[in-house]
């Protein structure tokens, strides 16, 4: 968790008393002060299931930086494992409409493309045998639409 967790000790087995400690100083400093400075701005910015759920860490008196990080973390290796984007919760249910789910990767696809456009890796990210490029025929398949190049 890239130093955003604090230590827990714990003796006298599963049932004895659990003490919470302060964050480890010993991590990659420049990777957690990435992941604080990301969970704020989703915090602020994001997707409003991640926004309502930073503003509720931080009206408890939970630290909501660390919060948020540690489940950008859990959400970014999940995706990563998978070889998919984030879809926002209400889409991800089986009741949804494939259509409204096809009107999302539509309303993200530009700005999904311009970032990669913007690195001069968008050909490269999107070709068939990397993640992304599959990704992309899928999407294309089972919803049929055309997300361009």
């Amino acid at each position: 968790y890239s130093g955003i967790i604090p230590r827990v000790k714990q003796t006298g087995g599963p049932e004895g008393q659990t003490r919470t400690g302060k964050v480890s100083k010993r991590c990659n400093r420049i990777l957690k002060n990435y992941v604080v400075q990301s969970a704020h701005h989703i915090g602020l910015h994001g997707p409003e299931d991640l926004m309502a759920d930073y503003k509720k860490r931080d009206a408890n008196g939970q630290h909501a930086d660390f919060g948020i990080g540690r489940r950008y973390i859990r959400t970014a290796m999940c995706l990563m494992r998978n070889s998919q984007i984030y879809i926002p919760k209400r889409l991800r249910s089986k009741e949804i409409n494939p259509e409204e789910r096809a009107g999302y990767f539509l309303m993200i696809w530009p700005s999904l493309r311009d970032k990669w456009a913007k690195l001069g890796a968008l050909e490269t990210a999107f070709t068939n045998d990397n993640p992304l490029g599959r990704w992309r025929n899928m999407v294309q398949e089972l919803y049929e639409i055309k997300l361009k190049l």
